[in-house]
């Protein structure tokens, strides 16, 4: 028997949640939002075993050209761009998952991997060069060590499929039979557990825009969670929904942060 999912939180911004990354289990949810308006960036720490936060609505010395590139071990990873006139001039700094407090920076660095010690990317000073920094005190590592490539391991997100193709065609039906729903452009699914995930758009009556549809099926086909996540959509969404630790996450109306339970 498939349990129907239960609302772990939501929260709600004043500004564009624009990213968010995961790291390793222990790491939180880290949420960058985007006021547009007052150009600033605010930051949150989001512990998905509570659904509290351990810190919220930060802001760094840089208030808007700087975003966020990726969590590992309590450490995050920032990226600020140096020339607003030349988006490849950047350098990274790092801050305390814990409290954000600033650990170290590099002026001139890009990000392309990291390891379990190691950040690997390239620096431009003197022609594109690639080298490594060691991850907790941002000095250049020589010779790095030969270890793997880390990715975050159990965040799964879904496939996309366009209209035209085959499995489009396939999602299409099943949903116009079960829910009546006659849905365009593109979907997005994933299979976790005992549950069947879609991301999918149905256009208006009398507008060009698009009502996402967020559903949960049964692998019997019954509908255990259907979520109008966004019904305005000026067109399609990619990564629109991920499940990470059993939760199943997505962003509503682009303010409204998300998380349901699901086995």
């Amino acid at each position: 028997m498939v349990s129907i999912p239960t609302l772990n939180f939501s929260h709600r911004f004043q500004g564009v949640i624009w990213n968010m990354v995961a790291g390793t289990e222990h790491d939180p949810l880290i949420i960058e939002v985007r006021d547009t308006e007052k150009k600033q960036v605010t930051f949150s720490a989001l512990d998905l075993s509570s659904g509290e936060f351990r810190w919220r609505d930060r802001t760094l010395e840089e208030n808007w050209w700087i975003s966020l590139t990726l969590v590992h071990h309590g450490i995050l990873i920032f990226t600020a761009y140096l020339d607003t006139n030349n988006p490849d001039k950047k350098g990274i700094l790092a801050y305390s998952a814990s409290d954000l407090s600033q650990l170290w920076w590099v002026n001139d660095f890009s990000v392309s991997s990291v390891t379990a010690s190691t950040l690997r990317g390239f620096s431009q000073k003197f022609g594109l060069k690639e080298h490594a920094v060691d991850m907790k005190t941002g000095r250049e590592v020589l010779t790095p060590p030969d270890d793997a490539i880390v990715e975050p391991h159990e965040l799964l997100k879904p496939a996309q499929y366009l209209e035209g193709t085959e499995y489009f065609a396939t999602v299409k039906t099943f949903l116009l039979k079960q829910l009546n729903l006659n849905v365009v452009s593109a979907l997005e699914y994933l299979e976790f557990e005992k549950s069947m995930i879609i991301s999918c758009y149905v256009a208006g009556n009398d507008s060009p825009d698009l009502a996402n549809f967020l559903i949960v099926f049964s692998r019997t086909g019954e509908c255990l969670l259907k979520e109008e996540i966004s019904s305005r959509a000026k067109g399609i969404g990619l990564d629109t929904f991920f499940v990470l630790r059993n939760n199943l996450i997505f962003v509503k109306n682009k303010n409204e942060l998300l998380s349901y339970r699901i086995l």
